[in-house]
């Protein structure tokens, strides 16, 4: 393992090589391409790179901010600051996020995949086929991927589809759709060279076909060809019959947790059991987290951030005697970022609220004191609202007393996918071991839904979607039900922390009006809110300037409304 971690550092500096001739010969004296992509354990080095630098999807434009879940439908920003794109007037060609993630994208993602795919097809290889295969198309997922993951934020963005060995200053951007038809022909090829069964982590073939189904709907959607539909139905079909390995949605309690009180859909996300070693074949894809391991996470304070983004910051609640309680016991401390809407905290549980996935094991919606106050030490935080409609905490009498609760911050339902064993036994640090699910067949049959549905089969959408809430035991639906909105509400309530719900509107074409709908509350009496300040042309997110001022030897178009 510590030399996979030496070997994908340095990947990121030979990327971008010079191929003058002088230079053919290998280096002796340190790692290159040409004296490290030579057998398969080369090349399985270079492919722990991809890896490395997936993961850093969560933590790279600042692991504070989970900017693929805020100022969305489902999460708004907490704190009384500036920050956190609550105020989409901020959303500019200069911001700090916009060029992480192209960074990220462009200089990691499809650098390291290009360099694999430019050499792992040469005959004189000292490889095995199988291998050969395998590692292929993880570098192909991986491609696909980030050029998904590109289509679903800025929209058309250039195809770089081999290495760059010398600089280039004429870039030009290719459609969305182009995009999304590179990213679909590079997942249909993943899907039959990846291995079926597959290590904790890494790509099986399952999550190939998940992915082109999520693409080819895209493709519909951009071209107004629904043949893509049928496709994008084949491919889900594909992971539910287990062509691309044993996986399926799970029904049954499972693993030590079954031993605890708890529920299936809890079982799934409990510690230790979210790998399919564990006996969890629903999740697909998950990225890895150890504690105290070489390689467990991009550093040695960047484990899984989950709880720190989203739960709330707790330390600053106060008892009826006004003690404060202290920043994380138990549970994880969080800094009450990704603050939950009241659309998820409270609407979409309406339609039935019996709802596995509402219960008091998958939401934490009760808190106690833990502070140095003995007569509450250990109690339930109690409280009501006075006639200012706002909400205090209440005695143990009954009265409420004066002191306000911020439910946009301190207090406020969580969702308990984040909690988990705290990352270096470190409780005060709101991260935890805990691996995070990329992917899951729950998500799978949710595209079908989907798929179906845009195809004008309403009655089949119904079907999938009542797979997922039979599950959770809740009220099923009819195909007089099923709309583009209510598969968004099935997203939120099986999905929420897990999707980047920012790139699912985006490619649904729903950002805008979802969030003025869901997320136009200030967090302050005359402060701006994510819905009251975005415009139409924040369907997509702008190009960063640096790109285009960079790009001297083409015009590069920005999105329009960002000039």
């Amino acid at each position: 393992m510590k030399n996979s971690i030496v070997i994908f550092t340095l990947l990121a500096l030979i990327t971008f090589s010079c191929n003058d001739d002088y230079l053919d010969e290998a280096p002796l004296d340190r790692l290159s391409p040409e004296n490290l992509l030579i057998n398969e354990t080369g090349f399985d080095a270079a492919i722990v790179a991809i890896y490395q630098a997936a993961r850093e999807e969560y933590t790279v434009a600042g692991n504070v901010f989970e900017y693929m879940t805020l100022s969305t439908d489902i999460a708004e920003w907490g704190r009384n600051d500036p920050r956190g794109n609550k105020d989409y007037d901020l959303l500019n060609s200069s911001f700090g996020a916009a060029s992480s993630y192209w960074d990220w994208a462009y200089e990691q993602m499809i650098a390291r995949s290009n360099l694999v795919l430019e050499t792992i097809d040469d005959p004189n290889i000292n490889i095995s086929e199988e291998a050969r295969a395998n590692i292929k198309g993880q570098a192909l997922f991986f491609r696909a991927y980030t050029y998904n993951f590109l289509a679903n934020l800025y929209g058309g963005v250039p195809i770089i589809d081999g290495r760059l060995t010398l600089p280039k200053f004429d870039f030009v951007r290719d459609s969305r759709a182009d995009v999304l038809r590179f990213a679909a022909n590079d997942f249909n090829q993943a899907s039959q060279l990846l291995a079926l069964e597959v290590d904790d982590g890494r790509i099986p073939r399952a999550a190939a076909f998940h992915m082109l189904s999520e693409v080819y709907i895209s493709l519909g959607m951009v071209t107004n060809d629904n043949s893509f539909y049928d496709k994008s139905v084949a491919a889900a079909t594909s992971v539910i019959n287990k062509e691309g390995g044993d996986y399926e949605l799970i029904t049954n309690r499972f693993g030590p947790a079954s031993s605890n009180p708890g529920d299936v859909f809890s079982d799934i996300f409990a510690q230790g059991q979210i790998n399919k070693s564990s006996g969890n074949n629903e999740v697909i894809w998950a990225y890895q987290y150890e504690n105290f391991t070489l390689g467990g996470a991009a550093s040695d304070n960047l484990g899984n951030t989950s709880p720190r983004f989203w739960g709330p910051s707790q330390d600053a609640i106060r008892s009826p005697n006004d003690i404060a309680n202290v920043p994380a016991d138990s549970l994880p401390r969080g800094i009450g970022v990704n603050s939950p809407t009241n659309y998820f905290k409270y609407e979409i549980w309406n339609l039935d609220p019996n709802d596995m996935r509402n219960s008091e094991f998958n939401i934490r919606r009760q808190f106690y004191y833990n502070g140095d106050d003995p007569e509450y030490f250990g109690k339930p935080i109690e409280v009501g609202r006075k006639a200012d409609g706002i909400l205090y905490t209440r005695r143990l009498d009954g009265t409420l007393t004066d002191i306000e609760l911020d439910t946009l911050f301190r207090y406020y339902p969580m969702v308990r996918k984040i909690e988990g064993t705290p990352w270096a036994e470190d409780v005060a640090s709101g991260r935890i071991s805990k691996d995070f699910i990329k992917t899951r067949v729950a998500e799978t049959y949710l595209l079908r839904a989907e798929a179906h549905f845009r195809n004008g089969n309403p009655g089949l959408a119904a079907e999938d979607i009542n797979v997922i809430r039979n599950r959770a035991n809740a009220v099923p639906i009819t195909a007089a039900d099923v709309t583009e909105n209510f598969i968004l509400d099935e997203r939120a309530r099986e999905l929420t922390v897990e999707e980047p719900r920012l790139r699912t509107l985006i490619r649904m074409g729903r950002l805008v009006d979802r969030v003025r709908t869901y997320n136009s509350a200030p967090s302050l009496v005359g402060e701006k809110s994510a819905g009251n300040t975005i415009n139409d042309f924040n369907q997509f997110w702008p190009i960063p300037q640096q790109v285009i001022d960079a790009n001297t030897g083409a015009i590069f178009e920005q999105n329009p409304g960002y000039n």
